[in-house]
């Protein structure tokens, strides 16, 4: 996967390095955790936005493809045998389909995961300080 310079990608860079660094000071002083774990939270939660953004335009250029391709099997010598394929084929093709969209999709639902645990570990410790 490319990541191409820009302002969104250097700001989640330097949110990153910024919780990196509260996590550090958090070891000197208790109160840095809060915003290491603040910032942990939103950059994941950025870097599923980019990921699932990516995935969306990925996910246009493959259908495009599958579209280029079929018209060119079908307009050939064999283009009906390929249109009419068999039942089993295509439920063969469809969870193929289904788990590789899974694999691409699979960073960006990590990245939720993650930034909803770091959002419930600053709830839980915010209520703790009361």
């Amino acid at each position: 996967m490319k990541f191409r310079y820009n302002k969104l990608n250097f700001s989640i860079a330097i949110i990153f390095i910024l919780a990196f660094l509260c996590l550090m000071f958090s070891y000197a002083t208790s109160f840095m955790y809060i915003p290491a774990m603040l910032f942990f939270a939103v950059g994941f939660s950025m870097l599923s936005y980019v990921f699932l953004k990516n995935y969306i335009v990925l996910q246009k250029e493959i259908e495009q493809r599958q579209e280029t391709i079929v018209m060119e099997l079908a307009s050939g010598e064999d283009g009906e045998t390929y249109v009419m394929q068999d039942e089993t084929n295509n439920k063969k093709m469809r969870r193929r389909k289904r788990s590789q969209r899974f694999e691409r999709l699979l960073p960006s639902i990590f990245c939720i995961v993650v930034a909803v645990f770091m959002a419930y570990m600053l709830i839980s410790s915010i209520i703790k300080l009361f």
